[in-house]
């Protein structure tokens, strides 16, 4: 995580167990913690912050976005529901996690966010049709509502999405969603749940190649 030192982390205390305290301590250079709103306010106007990591308040994250557009947010909570989904899509850039305990969930958590913040690009994707991408939290969505899709054709879109300047050959698709146990007759299954619940030219096929997302 040696990108993780270019960046500015503010976390709240109380959150971050000593555990990964140390992890963040040791992989930043410039961290700050707070133990209220107030002093994450301050933070915020009178540091340059990259990441937040907070409990999720949907008024708290409001003032954080009106105040810096581009704070990257990991927002922990105890039960995900779709009402923070779609709160999230109004907000953009947010993270959610529910297991904290989990390191790994942590590191990669960090990583998307790096990621972006590098690429300068946002985890809403706009697709056609107004179909909505948040590819932070693996979700699809259209008039404010998520698009429910089985947990492959997830996989298939978010893989899809991840790769959108470029067609995904059919080796790629193969070992990344079936582990290198594909068939022609599942993947055709699999493109026609997601069109049937999309549009019929949300994937394209690029002949001799593979699949590509249209976006």
């Amino acid at each position: 995580m040696k990108r993780l030192k270019n960046f500015n982390v503010c976390y709240y205390s109380n959150l971050i167990d000593e555990r990964l305290d140390n992890f963040l301590s040791s992989h930043l250079n410039n961290s700050f913690n707070y133990l209220n709103q107030d002093e994450l306010i301050d933070i915020i106007n009178t540091k340059e912050i990259h990441i937040v990591i907070t409990k999720y308040n949907y008024e708290l994250l409001k003032k954080i976005r009106i105040l810096n557009k581009q704070i990257h947010i990991i927002a922990y909570l105890d039960e995900l529901n779709q009402t923070h989904l779609i709160e999230s899509l109004e907000l953009s850039q947010i993270k959610f996690i529910q297991n904290l305990d989990c390191l790994n969930t942590f590191i990669d958590s960090l990583k998307e966010c790096i990621k972006n913040l590098d690429s300068k690009n946002s985890n809403i994707v706009n697709l056609k049709n107004d179909f909505i991408y948040d590819e932070y939290n693996k979700n699809l969505f259209k008039d404010n509502q998520i698009i429910t899709l089985t947990k492959k054709g997830k996989l298939f879109l978010d893989f899809l999405i991840k790769n959108r300047t470029r067609a995904l050959s059919y080796e790629e698709i193969n070992m990344e969603i079936w582990n290198g146990f594909m068939t022609q007759d599942a993947l055709r299954s699999l493109i026609k749940e997601i069109r049937k619940k999309t549009y019929k030219e949300i994937i394209k096929n690029v002949s001799g190649i593979g699949y590509r997302i249209d976006s």
